[in-house]
């Protein structure tokens, strides 16, 4: 018995590390050491009728996988063209995962448009046209451009189409990134509307010589997706837009950065005009209401709040990157079904067009830390938010977080 027991362990062991090597013979590996080879698009059920896309919801394109040797999670891109070799191809927006694409028909109407007036020199008064148009797939595992491959070419006998760019005009919101996020996209934070325009918006940034940047992605810039041109323009003294849109300071410092877009549907243009504003920021509403004298109408009249009461309602500026904007210890309660705590920009429109305040994260209800929500273009953020005498409002503008607390 005690021979089979020392035994055991011996075998046991000897299996594991015959199944340990086993493992390590089967793990897949792509050889790269060969062009990938072309995969197969089917021809699509009436790519011999006409395919008028002010009336088709969808193309539904199918494809052979890829052969990598094991199963893969596989990219496949839609490419159209209106050469039959498949010139300077447009690729449409979505991508997808599943060698069965379901393709949404705007997206072709609008890489028709986009070939049209590339190739042909249509403008936006010849359309609609019709046409014939070339389709491709180009595959590849995300991350291995070695694993890249593409399709056949397939023919559309005829495709009709409207003008399907969509107008120029200011995005619901940029995209931004500097030195204050580590110019990574995806800490980027996002422009706000100014209320009741939809053409200005604002933002609280650090800016400095190294500059910022937006985008209408959270990405490197893509106007030209959709083909417009940015212009952008800036006349104010101490800041400067390169052609290609970074946006410096010659002083360091945090600023109320304005950008209003105008947009040129017949050039394709959006001009980008930016302006800068000293970076303060008001308290205003019922916490303010033991303070005031007879001078005032209300704890709602911005003016004489910001020239009679300043010590009452502006922030501090910090004068780093990394500090906080930090508001006076509130000189009574505020309580949201009286108006709630409320802080707001000075541009050039009303206190209300530009508020915001820090509001408890609802993902995290235990944490200190608060979401700064901004009004934007739409209606007051409720339900509004709660203040105590004492307490002081800190503001991160980085991140978008807050927090409110005696401290």
């Amino acid at each position: 018995m005690k021979k089979l027991s020392i035994l055991f362990p011996i075998l046991a062991c000897a299996f594991f590390m015959v199944a340990c090597e086993a493992d390590r013979d089967d793990n897949p590996v792509i050889d790269l050491s060969q062009p990938q080879q072309p995969i197969k698009l089917n021809t699509p059920t009436f790519a011999n009728s006409t395919y008028d896309l002010a009336y088709t919801d969808s193309i539904t394109l199918t494809c052979t996988a890829p052969n990598y040797g094991f199963p893969a999670t596989t990219t496949y891109v839609v490419q159209l063209s209106i050469n039959d070799d498949m010139s300077n191809p447009s690729e449409l927006t979505t991508t997808y995962h599943q060698n069965r694409m379901v393709v949404a028909g705007k997206e072709v109407a609008m890489a028709t448009t986009k070939q049209m007036i590339n190739k042909k020199g249509l403008k936006q008064e010849d359309f609609p046209v019709e046409t014939t148009a070339y389709l491709r797939i180009r595959a590849y595992i995300a991350g291995t451009p070695e694993t890249e491959t593409f399709s056949n070419i397939v023919k559309l006998n005829k495709v009709k189409t409207k003008f399907a760019l969509p107008d120029v005009e200011m995005p619901d919101s940029l995209f931004v990134i500097g030195t204050f996020n580590d110019n990574n996209w995806e800490k980027a934070v996002k422009t706000i509307q100014v209320n009741g325009s939809t053409q200005n918006h604002w933002r609280m940034l650090w800016i400095d010589n190294k500059g910022v940047r937006l985008s209408p992605v959270q990405d490197e810039p893509n106007f030209g997706d959709n083909m417009i041109t940015p212009i952008h323009i800036c006349t104010a003294a101490g800041f400067n837009v390169s052609v290609d849109g970074l946006v410096t300071a010659e002083t360091p410092g945090w600023y109320i950065m304005l950008v209003e877009g105008t947009g040129n549907n017949e050039k394709r243009q959006l001009t980008l005009t930016y302006k800068f504003y000293e970076a303060n920021v008001w308290l205003i509403g019922p916490a303010l209401n033991s303070v005031l004298g007879d001078d005032i109408k209300d704890f709602w009249t911005e003016k004489t709040l910001r020239t009679n009461y300043t010590d009452y309602v502006k922030f501090t500026v910090p004068t780093t990157m990394d500090g906080m904007f930090v508001s006076p210890a509130l000189p009574g309660d505020a309580k949201s079904d009286d108006g709630g705590l409320r802080a707001y920009v000075t541009i050039k429109w009303d206190w209300w067009q530009t508020e915001f305040m820090a509001y408890t994260n609802d993902k995290d209800r235990t944490s200190s830390k608060r979401i700064i929500k901004y009004r934007g273009n739409g209606d007051e953020v409720k339900p509004f938010v709660d203040g105590k005498k004492g307490q002081r409002v800190y503001l991160n503008f980085r991140d978008d977080t807050g927090e409110i607390k005696n401290e």
